[in-house]
């Protein structure tokens, strides 16, 4: 089971809605960049595109994680999503979701969705109080490499996708921590430069 902060899996699970079920959401087509706040607690499939979720904290943001299609949030008034593509949004108010429970295949797919999210915020939880820095941004190149899965004879390749300040919202540090450390990773040998945003993990 993917439960990285970065592929929590391409679930399609808004097909497993009915047209009737469908009706209940509210069907919003989102362009990139457009950010979507909560006063209360809202329930949202990703139905094309892609997102990223933050909790935010004054001028300070923490990566919860990157959303894909398929993927189900519950967003409440302390997080936001901000749109990275032009995107489907299924959106349904807390309140009305009783009435899909009806639906046996989608009720089960929503608690395995659940299920992926609780693991993955504990893992966060972990690596936030018993880790670390050094340690922490290791971990997380070494399963974004596992995510990635490229090798070079017996050594793992991790492509960055995003920037050291994107990678220090992830880690909740701040970026020139990251950016220290993560250079002290190259001195060291743990990580060797290999490409653009390529790196060989030792």
């Amino acid at each position: 089971m993917l439960t990285t902060r970065l592929h929590l899996g391409e679930y399609r699970d808004f097909e497993l809605l009915k047209d009737d079920d469908l009706s209940k959401f509210r069907h919003s087509k989102i362009a990139k960049s457009s950010i979507i706040y909560a006063n209360n607690i809202k329930f949202l499939i990703i139905k094309d595109g892609s997102a990223k979720l933050s909790y935010i904290d004054g001028s300070k943001e923490f990566i919860i994680n990157f959303l894909q299609p398929g993927n189900m949030i519950f967003l409440d008034k302390n997080c936001v999503v901000e749109i990275l593509s032009d995107s489907d949004i299924l959106e349904l108010n807390i309140k009305d979701i009783s009435e899909l429970f009806e639906n046996r295949d989608f009720s089960m797919s929503l608690v395995n969705s659940l299920i992926r999210n609780v693991v993955m915020q504990r893992q966060i939880i972990a690596d936030i109080v018993f880790g670390n820095l050094e340690l922490r941004l290791e971990n997380f190149l070494r399963n974004l490499a596992n995510e990635q899965n490229e090798n070079l004879r017996d050594k793992s390749i991790v492509t960055l996708p995003f920037s050291i300040t994107v990678l220090a919202n992830l880690l909740g540090f701040e970026r020139q921590s990251v950016s220290t450390t993560f250079n002290k990773l190259l001195r060291s040998g743990v990580l060797q430069k290999y490409g653009k945003n390529k790196f060989i993990l030792a």
